[in-house]
């Protein structure tokens, strides 16, 4: 077949052979979910990222991601500012970490703020950004 006869369905049938930001969204949410299950009630998921010899610790208070290779974390640093990074899917390589919470009184929010049983449902969401409100 040469590039005339491509068809829509084509190249649709062949992304679904591609992995993308969507799949990792769901895995990384499971891991991170997990993860928190682990944590006592006083904390919660940092990321540290290691860079040009610096280290970089944040609070994670959401994930989200663009299709089809960008992955972005919403969260804030340890003096309150907020801080969002975001990253392509092959170049993600961080360590989920615990930090104290703020208000470890309250009621945790799972990590993309929703249920394990939304997340994992065919085409939850097609499109996801995250605006994270301050407390």
């Amino acid at each position: 077949m040469d590039n005339s006869e491509i068809t829509s369905t084509d190249v649709l049938n062949k992304s679904q052979d591609l992995e993308l930001a969507s799949d990792f969204f769901k895995k990384l949410s499971h891991y991170m979910d997990q993860f928190d299950k682990s944590l006592k009630q006083e904390q919660e998921i940092g990321i540290k990222l290691v860079s040009f010899g610096q280290t970089i610790q944040f609070t994670v208070r959401n994930i989200g991601y663009y299709n089809p290779k960008l992955i972005c974390f919403y969260g804030e640093m340890p003096d309150g500012s907020p801080v969002q990074l975001i990253q392509h899917v092959n170049q993600i390589s961080f360590l989920l970490t615990a930090v104290q919470r703020k208000n470890p009184e309250k009621a945790k929010n799972p990590i993309g703020f929703c249920s394990d049983f939304y997340r994992h449902q065919e085409g939850y969401p097609a499109y996801s950004h995250f605006v994270t409100a301050k407390e």
